[in-house]
């Protein structure tokens, strides 16, 4: 077989590969509207689709789902889309840009101590990270929040002031099923004013406390508890990692 020829057969079996392969996104890409076609007749389908869009993709994107309190003077990074600076106190969405006066809440979970290097440098830094979901607005963005400082007592009592509805007895209620509401406040501490979060217990007319009672949504958190602990514990196990590295950088 002469050069020509065995060039002109190694060019048609590249041909041959591209055109199959072409033809098996055509086909992925019908399936995938056809999939799509039927999902959009459901409603309450479409609507799960949104909700849970970022479930177990934390990692996909270079940002974590972070919230935290912005303080003038303090929080520089934290941007809003126009470009300017949120509100001293508001909360502020990391991921989508957006801030809040006081968030409604569901709580997943609150981790295990662990210690890291904290801001301005400081070194062996007392962390918990608390998880959850924002329901202010359409869809829930899952958050997660670094609490230290003059922020983890009132966590703390939140912690202890839950744990009677967590035990309850007949029916004990998860953390995550009740509703909490989160606001702020600025207070006098020993390092000088500094905004702490208020953990308020939702509680409905009947003097009880409002829980979710949708089925769909609660087998959401429940799920939502297990994903976002994982990626928890990938967080704290990075960062005592480099906090160790730092502290013994000759073990």
């Amino acid at each position: 077989m002469t050069g020509y020829n065995k060039a002109k057969k190694i060019a048609n079996k590249i041909y041959d590969e591209m055109e199959e392969k072409k033809e098996t996104e055509v086909n992925n890409m019908v399936m995938a509207k056809q999939t799509l076609d039927m999902i959009r007749q459901d409603k309450e389908l479409v609507d799960l689709y949104n909700a849970n869009a970022d479930a177990g993709s934390e990692h996909l994107a270079s940002e974590l789902p972070v919230l935290k309190v912005h303080a003038l003077g303090k929080s520089t990074e934290n941007h809003l889309p126009d470009g300017s600076e949120p509100n001293d106190g508001w909360f502020f969405y990391k991921k989508t840009q957006q801030q809040y006066q006081d968030i409604t809440a569901h709580i997943l979970s609150i981790s295990r101590p662990f210690r890291s290097e904290g801001i301005d440098g400081k070194k062996n830094v007392f962390n918990q990270l608390m998880t959850g979901i924002i329901t202010n607005d359409e869809g829930n963005k899952p958050f997660v929040m670094y609490v230290t400082g003059t922020k983890l007592e009132r966590m703390w009592n939140f912690g202890k002031a839950a744990a009677k509805f967590v035990r309850a007895k007949p029916i004990a209620i998860p953390l995550f099923a009740l509703t909490i509401r989160l606001t702020t406040e600025k207070i006098d501490t020993k390092y000088g004013k500094s905004w702490v979060i208020n953990f308020e217990i939702v509680i409905d007319e009947n003097g009880s406390p409002a829980v979710v009672t949708d089925k769909g949504k609660f087998e959401f958190l429940r799920n939502m508890v297990d994903m976002l602990g994982a990626t928890v514990e990938n967080i704290i196990a990075a960062k005592e990692s480099k906090e160790a590295d730092v502290l013994e950088p000759n073990a």
